[in-house]
């Protein structure tokens, strides 16, 4: 199914997909590793890190959106484009029906990142509190 057009390099830090960008490139991980992230009002968040083998950028190829995360080199890493033409070839086969399951599952997978995110926000800053807690109660023991 891995039909690679062609085949691209990043360096450490090198930004491989934008949130917010738009873009039909679905990708394999032929070497190296990526950081998937999200921005969020406090900063950026990461989702997952991948590896050889794994597909990024399969989401917007999928429902046409904006990219929802970020991908970032970590370390030096090759991809491989896997052809569009394929890609939309195998997709128009499929029934109607199947394209909707695609989409629901697209869907769904958007919303379940933003509400993973949400909840890793809210852990840290549950952490940071009781950080501070815990350092005021060694304060008002020593006292």
């Amino acid at each position: 199914m891995r039909r690679i057009a062609i085949t691209e390099a990043f360096t450490d830090g090198q930004t491989i997909i934008k949130e917010g960008g738009y873009g039909e490139g679905t990708y394999v991980i032929l070497h190296g590793k990526v950081e998937i992230t999200k921005q969020v009002e406090e900063g950026s968040v990461k989702i997952a890190l991948l590896e050889k083998g794994d597909i990024l950028g399969e989401m917007s190829f999928v429902d046409k959106h904006p990219r929802s995360v970020s991908a970032v080199a970590i370390g030096d890493v090759k991809l491989g484009l896997i052809d569009k033409d394929f890609l939309e070839e195998e997709i128009n086969k499929t029934s109607g029906d199947f394209r909707l399951i695609l989409l629901t599952i697209t869907e769904r997978l958007r919303k379940t990142t933003f509400q993973l995110v949400k909840l890793i926000v809210e852990n840290h800053k549950l952490k940071v509190e009781n950080e501070k807690l815990n350092e005021r109660l060694k304060e008002s023991k020593t006292e």
